[in-house]
């Protein structure tokens, strides 16, 4: 993603240099604009309207950038985010990535070029160089990160513990009597994915129960992850007992290929998800999973982003939603020989 900072570099001017330029704001040199608009369209930079935006009108329009639509999970989450913004007399520009950086990247210019008045990252890795990018560049744009962390950088966080998420969901399958117990995630980069995992060891170690290497599969959170990693787990001759699904998405997925080999949940397999989104009631039997509070985060994060907008102070606010345990008819006990009962 070029920035104003490359643009100052190309055209050997300082950053508030370019910005008079493309403001039409102050004096500066026929020669030094000219270097400018040079420096311009050889790195074909978008003019930043932000400042122009915030000088003369708010636009109110705020980009919601999330990595898959398609995942339920997000589908819930931009629907809060979109209802709260509209209450407020806000529009939303949804960005979809496709979990792809350079994507995001593009989409990161659009916005920046249409003067939005703040971005709401969804993103799970926590390597996004994009949003520490954004932070520095435009540091009086509102930036609110909904899910996840990125390590360095100071701005609007809202979270879900998921350590504690990933905790509850493995103690509940452990007082089940379940010692043999899968756990399947998404991107190993992903936060979500290394707390929950953080929370799964946890539970273990406490119960002085090993983990077992071969049963720890990060993947991606979606539906056919669950079902390949599911059938790769399930057809094994020492197969678990139980599996913790970082995600509903992937529970749907492991359902199915249960289904496909004749194993009956929760007769032959007790397993656990994670989100409680819409799936978790729909599907058969139920699925027990840790309840994220979805609806209040998107909401939170939207007021947040609208708060620092209008205050213009930007102070890193990290707000922190606790889960629940939701049981319902996906797990169950196993008796003394290691059988469900």
């Amino acid at each position: 993603m070029t920035t104003i900072k490359d643009v100052a570099r190309e055209a050997s001017v300082s950053i508030s240099t370019v910005s008079r330029v493309l403001n039409g704001s102050g004096y500066t040199s026929e020669e030094t604009r000219q270097k400018v608009y040079q420096a311009v369209e050889k790195l074909n930079f978008k003019r930043n309207m932000i400042a122009a935006a915030m000088i003369k009108k708010q636009t109110s329009t705020f980009g919601l950038i999330i990595p898959d639509i398609k995942n339920i999970f997000y589908a819930d989450l931009t629907r809060a985010v979109e209802d709260t913004a509209n209450q407020h007399g806000f529009n939303i520009v949804l960005c979809n990535t496709d979990n792809n950086l350079t994507k995001e990247a593009e989409y990161i210019d659009f916005l920046i070029a249409k003067g939005v008045d703040g971005i709401i990252f969804s993103t799970p890795e926590v390597k996004d160089k994009n949003i520490k990018q954004v932070v520095e560049e435009y540091p009086d744009l509102p930036v609110v990160i909904l899910g996840s962390k990125i390590p360095g950088v100071k701005i609007n966080e809202i979270l879900v513990d998921n350590f504690e998420g990933g905790y509850m969901a493995t103690n509940h399958l452990l007082e089940l009597g379940h010692k043999k117990i899968a756990f399947i995630s998404g991107s190993a980069d992903s936060y979500a994915s290394i707390e929950r995992y953080k929370g799964f060891q946890s539970a273990l170690a406490d119960k002085k129960i090993k983990i077992i290497e071969d049963f720890v599969i990060f993947d991606k959170f979606y539906i056919d992850s669950g079902y390949k990693n599911g059938l790769k787990l399930l057809s094994r001759q020492d197969r678990p007992t139980a599996i913790f699904a970082a995600s509903d998405a992937i529970a749907v997925g492991i359902y199915k290929a249960a289904r496909e080999l004749n194993l009956k949940i929760p007769d032959d397999l007790s397993i656990i998800g994670f989100d409680d989104s819409q799936f978790a009631d729909i599907i058969s039997p139920p699925l027990t999973t840790i309840h994220t509070p979805i609806i209040e985060m998107g909401n939170r994060a939207m007021e947040i982003a609208i708060k620092t907008m209008k205050e213009k102070r930007h102070v890193k606010e990290t707000i922190v939603f606790y889960p629940t345990l939701v049981e319902r008819e996906s797990t169950r006990k196993l008796d003394e020989g290691g059988c469900h009962e």
